[in-house]
């Protein structure tokens, strides 16, 4: 997946990593089959630029979100693995207010990626709910602790 990150930082992708690969980019030991990309519902460009930069693997295109709220979460199989594009969705912030905080963390192969800030991340965790994301909140809370101490 680092190919897509690079490939999305050299064309000036708007993105932030979230979900299970976020958290264990913060450190967390933690096994996900899917690469979870947050990114601006409306912005026309930005998903016209996905959609040209990864058209060999994506089976349909990348859609805006829809005027009812559809479209919010698309998922697609490619030889990397299962990206899913989030332009929404449970305790998430407004994109550009999540994209003014980001942090970049480095991935054991030296791609720099995008990520949403831990604040933000606990917050979307915690509203989502499920066991998995209350264990990633109980950890990054922990995480957030010691380094303040």
């Amino acid at each position: 997946m680092d190919d897509v990150i690079r490939l999305f930082n050299r064309h000036r992708v708007r993105y932030l990593l979230i979900g299970g690969q976020a958290v264990r980019l913060e450190g967390m030991p933690r096994f996900t089959m899917d690469w979870d990309f947050y990114v601006p519902a409306r912005d026309a460009v930005n998903i016209e630029k996905i959609n040209r930069l990864l058209a060999d693997e994506l089976d349909a295109p990348l859609l805006p979100l829809g005027p009812h709220g559809e479209n919010f979460v698309q998922t697609y199989q490619t030889r990397w693995g299962i990206i899913q594009f989030h332009l929404g969705g449970v305790g998430l912030p407004a994109f550009d207010k999540a994209e003014k905080q980001t942090v970049v963390h480095v991935t054991e192969t030296g791609a720099r990626a995008r990520c949403m800030c831990t604040k933000d991340l606990i917050a979307s965790k915690k509203r989502a709910g499920r066991p998995q994301d209350l264990l990633d909140v109980e950890f990054l809370k922990r995480k957030t602790a010691a380094s303040s101490s």
